[in-house]
């Protein structure tokens, strides 16, 4: 009888939960869970305009930003934050010492 090796259960088991998900995103779209939430959004915009012309009519200031909805999301975490702060360490680094290489480099020069 044939051992499987960790390999290849190892492979298995990530095989079958992108069978999983997959299937997951197929009923998803099969039950038209995209369409209605792009059409929620669309009834939000058209909402917003007829609010917006009602305010046109009445002669109120009217200010496109108070029609718009902000849907900003913040998708940061500790690991990006970590990540952000490395790259923004580093990017000092190279700004700073090429600084002072150009600086050293023009003082043997001119």
């Amino acid at each position: 009888m044939l051992k499987k090796s960790k390999k290849s259960k190892y492979f298995f088991r990530i095989l079958f939960v992108f069978l999983v998900v997959f299937l997951a995103l197929i009923i998803a779209y099969e039950s038209g869970y995209y369409e209605t939430s792009a059409s929620n959004k669309a009834t939000l915009t058209k909402e917003a305009m007829k609010r917006f012309e009602e305010d046109v009519l009445k002669g109120e200031v009217v200010d496109v930003k108070d029609y718009l909805d902000d849907e900003e999301v913040d998708y940061s975490n500790g690991v990006t934050k970590f990540g952000n702060k490395i790259s923004q360490g580093i990017s000092d680094v190279m700004a700073n010492g090429l600084k002072g290489l150009f600086d050293a480099l023009k003082g043997l020069f001119w």
